[in-house]
């Protein structure tokens, strides 16, 4: 806990000295930053954490050029990782987070029926009931406008293979169509038969909280997952994700992919036809 005190309280320091040397009163920062004049005393005594949108509206009228935004981020890590902290507690506070999954939906991505055929294929000894052992990560709606910016690559095989009946799949499909097409998201399909691309020992996401810190999040089947933010493993995760980015379809053309593979799914009357 030394540790990230020790950061708060030069991250407070520096907005007390440049708030000072910039001639602005207590009360007109706080207003500028919809901050009570208490709670920017606490930020500035170093005994609180403002959070990336108050760091980043500081940054700005205190006119640092993204440095207060960097050292928010600093501290902010230090403090995460400091505890036994699982991507559940590191997602509140993430600007964006790019995903690339090979097998299967992200969670945040998945319907409560897709959510629920997926569990029973993961664990099919195993109770109805959620995962008790993984990280809860929120849903993804059409209207999480506050929701951080999210670009999803997926093989299209995670699309196309069978996990749950044919309602619950296309239901899906057509969950993933409508947020590919939300303004804070982005869906890249790496469509089947693509050349051998790198990426397909598995699921990971980088959680970026400001231009210079970034999280890495690998899933597990089971259990919490891990995240790191060692510099060479995320400056790899980073490339890999470019990589990946790179070999997908674009964003409209993946669009294009979502509709042409939701279509394949038999409806009720087509499966009528067939019986």
């Amino acid at each position: 806990m030394t540790d990230s005190r020790t950061k708060w309280e030069g991250f407070g320091a520096r907005v007390w000295t440049v708030r000072r040397e910039l001639s602005l009163s207590l009360d007109y920062l706080a207003a500028q930053v919809y901050l009570t004049t208490g709670m920017l005393q606490e930020i500035e005594s170093g005994a609180l954490d403002p959070g990336r949108r108050v760091a980043q509206d500081l940054d700005r009228e205190l006119r640092l050029a993204g440095q207060l935004w960097d050292a928010w981020a600093a501290a902010h890590l230090a403090t995460l990782l400091q505890g036994n902290a699982t991507v559940t507690d590191a997602l509140p506070e993430v600007l964006q987070v790019r995903a690339y999954a090979p097998l299967v939906l992200p969670d945040p991505y998945l319907t409560d029926a897709y959510a629920t055929a997926l569990h029973r294929a993961e664990r099919p000894m195993a109770c109805a009931s959620p995962d008790g052992d993984r990280p809860h990560v929120g849903r993804l709606l059409p209207t999480s406008d506050a929701a951080p910016y999210q670009c999803l690559v997926i093989d299209e095989g995670a699309l196309t293979r069978t996990l749950a009946g044919p309602d619950a799949t296309r239901t899906q499909l057509l969950h993933l169509h409508r947020l590919a097409q939300c303004d804070r998201i982005t869906v890249h399909v790496i469509p089947t038969g693509t050349p051998y691309h790198p990426g397909l020992r598995g699921a990971f996401w980088t959680l970026n909280y400001s231009p210079a810190h970034t999280l890495v999040y690998t899933p597990q089947p089971c259990g919490p997952g891990h995240l790191t933010n060692e510099a060479t493993h995320v400056k790899t995760y980073a490339d890999l994700f470019a990589t990946l980015q790179g070999v997908a379809l674009s964003a409209e053309d993946s669009l294009h992919r979502i509709t042409e593979i939701a279509a394949r799914v038999p409806t009720p009357e087509r499966r009528a036809l067939r019986s």
